[in-house]
Parts: C-alpha cells; structure tokens; sequence
C-alpha cells in the first residue's frame, strides 16, 4: 500500500509541475483545493441569501419562485440562480478532489489526525445541503430525488415509514414541508462554515481565501457558466406521478441510481464502510525509519524571543512562563502531540548559528535526531572533502527527494528534514569554509510538506523575516530551487550556479584554464 501511494503521489506532482506550466506556481489551482471549495461555499451562502428574499416557502409558490428567476428578463436572476447551482456544484467537486490528494500525500496521520476527522463530517453536510437545495425548487427533478430518498431512509430501521409517507401522498404534503427544509437548508451551510473554523484549528495560517487573481478568475467562471447554461427547472412537480426519465444532477443525486443498481441496504454499508474506513485511516502506522522525535527546548539557550512559536506550521510551540532562573520572562515549549518533526523551528531560532565559539553547539531549541552540532560537523568535513576550483554545497530537503547521488568531488549534499530548517547563517558558514556557492532545494513553491517551509526560507533569505541572513553576503552564490523529486531541476540549479561562479570569478577560472592545458 506504501508503494502504491508513493506512486499517487509522485503523480500528483507530476499533475502539479504541469499546473505550474500553465499557472504561475503560486497561482495553481491544484494547490489551493481547499481555498477554492471554501470560496465556493462562501459564494453560495452569499448568494443564498439574496435568492431566500425572492423564495416563496409554499407548495404553491415553490415552483413559480424558481421559475421568475429563471425568466428574468435582466438575467440577472438568471446569474443569481446560476452561480448559486453552479457554486454548489463547484464545493463538492473541489472537496473531493482536495480529500482526494490529502490521501495521496498521506495527510491523514501524525499531527494531521485532527483535521482529517474533522473535515469528514464537511463531506456529509455539504452534501445534504446541496441535495436540500434541489428539493427546495420542487420541480420533477426535485419530486424524484424526494421520493428516492424517502424509499432509501425506508431501510434504516428508523420507523422510516412516516417520514416517506409525508412524501408520496399528496394530501400529507403542506406548507410546513418546505418550511422544514429551507430551515435544513440554510441551517447546514450556516454549520459547515463553523465546521471549516473547527477543521483548520490545528494549522497556523491556514490558507482559506486562494489568491485574488484566482478568486476571481473562480467567480468570473461561475458567472459565465450562469448566463451561457443557465440552471433550469423540469417540469413542476406531480405528487401523484414521477416521471420515468429526467437529468439528474450528479454531484449531489448519484446516491440515487446507486440505489436502483444495487438496493438500499447496500448503499448504506457501502456509505458507512467509506465513512469509517476514512476514519481509520489516521490509525495507519507510520514505519520507524520515517519516525522523527519532536522538537525540544534548551533553557540555557533560549531567550523566549517567540520566532519559534511564530513560525511553527502547526502551532506545536508556545510560549509559558520561565521555569529556569533565567532574566527572561519566557520560554518556548513544545507540545510533542503536535509536533510534525519538521525542523523549522530550529532553522528560526537565533542561537542556531554555527558562528559560536562551542565545540558541542546547542540551540535554544532542537531536533533530537538532527541536532546542529551534527549539521555543522558534516558541514565542515564535506566542504573539506571538495576539490576544484567550483566547489558547490547543496542541502536538499528529505521530504522533497534523495539528491546524494548528485554527490562528487566538486558538490557537497547534506539532507535536512525540511528546507525551511536551514538557518541562513549555516550558508554563510559554509562560503566561510570555502564553498564556493550554495543550492538550496526543497518541495515546489507552494507545495512544502510542512506548509510553511518555503515561505518563511525564501523570506529569511530577502530579509524579510528573522533569522535574515546577512546583508554582506553574495545573493549571486546562492541558488535556491523547489523543484521536488525533479532531479533535472536539482541538476539545472547547480548549472546556473556553476555559469554565475564562472562569471564572477576570473582569476580560478584563468588557473583552471592553465591547469586543464598543463594537463
């Protein structure tokens, strides 16, 4: 099963990389899944509203209501009807499509467990509140799914009869019917809204809203599809006949021919089977090779300057009062049950520098099983090691892919949990001990497998964020790639950085123009 994931996932990137040929990285749609679902939601609340003041809540006036909206001659309750259908629509599929890739990254286990949970039940809501919607236009479509569902509920052992009774007769269908749904109907969207605040609880930063230029390229596409295939109502509905053929809208009323395939009983197993087996899924054991023990604080050498907690993806560390007889008020404290391991914390922290004057270097915090004495001791042994006159330091993020075999005798790699877990000051260090230039890759641009990773290392490296590295030294022998598993893009970065040292440095190049001739 882990190789049958490792290869989804390798897909997935693949999908990915094309996106980012057609979208700006930043911009791809394949990695804001969840913002867009979520804009689509909030779209269709907004739009909801408006089309609840034009609602008649009658068996009567059902019909007519959706139809004067259809017929507007200024379309635009055409466009309101539209974009309200098609933004539904839109949640569900982009839901899907978003739960679908967590799973191929194996976002479901470790720190992630509680928003896998919790983002199940959105699955759910979301769907009574798209299928409650098509009933409130009361139309043959409408009629049908009613029914259907009444004949489905009939197998739960509910005392189901009362309720599809209610349906099928037309005598036992009153006002009080619509009433009852249309509260159900606003009442959902109303609860999958606070559901989503629950569900991102345990992220910091969640990214909610996609770009703007996606935002609205989103919005600007429902409208379209409004006016050019506009949402229509069938026929009004007979209580007394269901027609025998009618369109059906697949992303909420598959259920139905599910049902006529198979029977009821074996929609409900196969309904409560896929609910549970996506709530066992955080329950699957995660080898010991990938384990990480979480991070942990060194008193003596934390000041509690919070740039740990600020940059934490998880909210794993938080600031308490001091417990040591230090001057400083507080100090950073890590909650192992939350902690993804990941190391950017460490790569935050001020007093992870290799420039002190400690043989056994500790920081104010660390990862156990990476600690920044090891980083440094591997750091100066492999600079070391390196001949000619290009001599290249690549560090390379685990997450993204195994680069050791682009290791010789002119390129250093050294393997971090995370690229973000780099302080800046160690690619200074390593120029310092004679590198002549830096390559640092890690998981594509808005991709990072802790979230924030890229972000905050390509802010530290402009000066954006602390720990910035320093103003003194050479952006040009520094190039930083997130190209992912993509070995060529590893390779292409270490080439333009070889063509820059060429450039930049004339007097090597001039000895090794004279040795090559010796030779």
């Amino acid at each position: 099963m882990t190789q049958v994931l490792s290869s989804l996932r390798a897909a997935d990137e693949a999908l990915s990389g094309a996106f980012d040929h057609a979208f700006a990285p930043a911009m791809n749609p394949w990695r804001h899944l969840g913002a867009l679902a979520f804009l689509c939601l909030v779209t269709c609340v907004a739009s909801g509203i408006v089309a609840y003041a034009l609602y008649d809540t009658s068996v009567a006036g059902a019909y007519a209501s959706g139809l004067r909206l259809q017929n507007d001659p200024l379309r635009l309750g055409r466009l309101l009807r539209g974009v309200h259908r098609y933004g539904a629509d839109a949640s569900m599929l982009l839901t899907l499509l978003h739960l679908l890739r967590e799973v191929v990254r194996g976002h479901f286990r470790g720190v992630r467990w509680y928003s896998w949970l919790t983002g199940i039940p959105l699955l759910w809501l979301l769907w009574l509140a798209g299928i409650t919607g098509l009933w409130l236009l009361w139309d043959e479509r409408a009629l049908f799914s009613v029914t259907a569902m009444a004949e489905w509920l009939q197998a739960l052992p509910l005392g189901a009869d009362l309720l599809a009774r209610n349906f099928l007769t037309p005598d036992a269908l009153g006002d009080r019917f619509f009433s009852l749904i249309m509260f159900v109907h606003i009442g959902l969207p109303l609860l999958l809204l606070a559901a989503t605040w629950v569900h991102v609880q345990r992220v910091s930063l969640p990214r909610m809203w996609p770009p703007r230029a996606l935002t609205l390229g989103t919005l600007a596409m429902l409208a379209w599809l409004a006016l050019v295939w506009p949402a229509t109502s069938l026929g009004p509905a007979d209580t007394g006949h269901v027609v025998a053929q009618l369109s059906l809208d697949w992303f909420y009323l598959f259920a139905h021919p599910l049902v006529n395939a198979l029977s009821a009983q074996t929609v409900w197993w196969l309904a409560g089977a896929l609910t549970l087996a996506l709530a066992l899924l955080p329950l699957w054991r995660v080898s010991r090779a990938h384990k990480r023990a979480p991070a942990r604080v060194d008193l003596a050498n934390c000041n509690g300057c919070a740039r740990c907690v600020a940059d934490c993806p998880f909210g794993a560390v938080v600031m308490i009062p001091r417990t040591d007889q230090s001057r400083h008020p507080a100090q950073a404290s890590v909650k192992a049950d939350l902690c993804a391991a990941c190391g950017i914390c460490v790569g935050s922290c001020p007093s992870a520098t290799p420039f002190r004057q400690i043989e056994d270097l500790l920081s104010g915090i660390e990862m156990p099983d990476a600690p920044m004495a090891l980083l440094r001791r591997h750091l100066r042994q492999k600079v070391a090691s390196l001949s000619g006159p290009q001599r290249i330091v690549l560090f390379s993020c685990r997450q993204a892919a195994d680069f050791s075999a682009l290791a010789n005798a002119t390129t250093a790699v050294l393997e971090l949990e995370c690229a973000a877990m780099l302080p800046p000051s160690f690619i200074e260090y390593a120029l310092r001990l004679g590198a002549g230039g830096v390559v640092v890759t890690g998981c594509r641009e808005g991709d990072c497998e802790f979230r924030l990773g890229d972000r905050w290392l390509q802010q530290r490296l402009s000066g954006q964020r602390e720990p910035r590295l320093r103003a003194s030294v050479a952006r040009e022998q520094i190039e930083v790639q997130w190209c992912g598993s993509d070995m060529l893009g590893a390779e292409a970065a270490l080439a333009r950085l070889r063509v820059r040292m060429w450039s930049t440095t004339p007097s090597a190049n001039i000895t090794s123009l004279k040795e090559s001739e010796h030779d």
